[in-house]
């Protein structure tokens, strides 16, 4: 955590040990105070009596309390527990014994020092202490703990999208380059074309899809980018049905997230139906959520047939909307001999 995200609690470390003990006095004194009627002798006595309770806590915060939490030596960690409440008490009534600036509230000839009794009663009053900077001290240890597992799941998160969008990176420029060969080919006109809408998916998917979301128009751009791209490849052989309904200005959407649906109506049904292949795709921008329907007609399978691999791009995206929208979509997909469709529907975040 850097400083400035660092909560205040865990900032100022002098001061906030300033402030617990001055409420420690103010607290004590006004018990006592209030239970004996003497305000200004029991100030002056808790004053006195102060650093023995601070050196009673710190030491055990600070020497007794890691042997369980960090060394887990728990049997020692009773034994000094034990000794230590005994010295605190000890600490505790030679501050009062010999320091009192009201030496008739004690009768020194009759009271000696090492009274045990006394000595334990005092420990006993003032072990709260400890167990208070105890609390205190596993509350911020959990918390940074937490925070600390939060950060490496963050980093772990973020790692595993950057994987998956460099999976996805590769396969789709794999099958443009294709589309651009098969019309290099045919020596077609549209080439050049080809080329420039290539640069500026390049650019998109390179340099500007490097962030959480983009704006909906833009990834719109890109879908129908990549469906004209199509459409050169195709020709008049294609049937190709292409619809946005909505205000795409309004929200923002994970980028490249639609798009490896787009390509796999191309990939896996325009490319393998020779006679008449079939794209419908619809996206319905809707205030709470977008839909995605994308269907493409298959060519009819012969005999028994193994199922197609949906391929890398289907499987990343899946993942990737597991990743960024937990909870917040909806996937469907429906195939049969003739048609393959996806339904997705994501809610905006």
């Amino acid at each position: 955590m850097t400083k400035n995200h660092t909560p205040i609690f865990l900032r100022y470390r002098f001061w906030w040990h300033v402030l617990f003990w001055v409420v420690v006095l103010v607290v004590f004194w006004l018990i006592y105070a209030g239970h004996r009627g003497e305000y200004y002798q029991e100030f002056i006595i808790n004053v006195i009596q102060l650093p023995a309770k601070m050196i009673g806590t710190y030491t055990f915060i600070y020497l007794i309390l890691p042997l369980a939490t960090e060394k887990r030596k728990f049997v020692t960690f009773g034994v000094f527990v034990v000794i230590h409440f005994f010295l605190y008490g000890i600490i505790l009534r030679a501050s009062y014994y010999f320091t009192n600036p009201f030496p008739g509230d004690i009768d020194f000839e009759r009271i000696p020092f090492f009274d045990l009794t006394r000595i334990l009663t005092k420990a006993a009053s003032d072990y709260v202490l400890p167990g208070i900077a105890s609390a205190i001290y596993f509350f911020k240890r959990w918390y940074i703990e937490e925070q600390k597992n939060k950060k490496m799941a963050e980093e772990k998160l973020a790692a595993e999208l950057n994987f998956l969008k460099a999976q996805i990176h590769p396969h789709f420029l794999f099958n443009t380059l294709n589309n651009l060969y098969t019309l290099t080919l045919l020596k077609s006109e549209e080439a050049p074309d080809i080329v420039l809408k290539l640069s500026e998916l390049l650019d998109y998917m390179i340099y500007k899809s490097n962030i959480r979301f983009v704006p909906l128009a833009n990834e719109l751009e890109i879908v129908e980018g990549y469906i004209d791209l199509e459409k050169m490849r195709y020709s008049e052989r294609l049937e190709l049905s292409y619809s946005v309904n909505g205000e795409a200005d309004k929200h923002q959407i994970a980028p490249l997230i639609l798009l490896p649906f787009i390509e796999n109506c191309f990939k896996h049904g325009a490319s393998k139906d020779r006679i008449k292949p079939v794209v419908d795709i619809e996206i319905n921008i809707m205030s709470e959520f977008l839909t995605l329907k994308a269907i493409n007609s298959v060519p009819e399978k012969k005999g028994k047939e193994e199922p197609e691999n949906e391929g890398i791009g289907l499987s990343n995206v899946k993942r990737r909307l597991e990743l960024i929208y937990p909870d917040k979509y909806e996937l469907e997909i429906n195939s049969n001999n003739r048609l393959f469709g996806v339904e997705l529907k994501i809610f905006w975040v």
